[in-house]
């Protein structure tokens, strides 16, 4: 037996590896900037209570600059995202759309720092005269 052949499941993975890696390297894409982005920094949050709507029916929340949420009460407990609409030059996201906190995200496009977070809690004691508090956070 060889040298070369008793090496054989080395040279394999020595082989794989470079393979990989400059697979790698070719699929970076010109320009690209391994820097993370600037922090982003958010302001205080603000909680406002609203006396829910109640069982079946929905409220409209406006999100700063971002849009706007609708909120659907399911029961004395949970809440459901019903809609999330951007304002024009904002994009969405529904983080999490059912349960006692649903959370809601916007993002003006272009500018990835500037955001403006929603989140509304519910009284989870499942009693009649139930509050849900909106909270709201701005970034940039």
């Amino acid at each position: 037996m060889t040298i070369w052949n008793a090496h054989r499941p080395l040279r394999a993975v020595l082989t794989t590896v470079l393979v990989v890696g400059s697979m790698a390297l070719a699929a970076t894409p010109v320009g690209a900037s391994s820097t993370a982005p600037a922090s982003i920094k958010c302001g205080p949050k603000t909680v406002t209570p609203h006396p829910a709507p109640g069982v079946g029916k929905e409220e409209s929340f406006t999100v700063g600059n971002g849009g706007t949420v609708t909120l659907l009460q399911r029961s004395n407990t949970a809440l459901r995202v019903a809609s999330a609409d951007a304002k024009a030059g904002w994009k969405v996201n529904v983080v999490s759309r059912n349960g006692s906190r649903p959370h809601v995200g916007f993002q003006r496009v272009g500018v990835p720092n500037d955001q403006e977070r929603f989140w509304a809690r519910m009284n989870t004691t499942g009693t009649p005269g139930t509050v849900i508090n909106t909270v709201i956070q701005s970034c940039t």
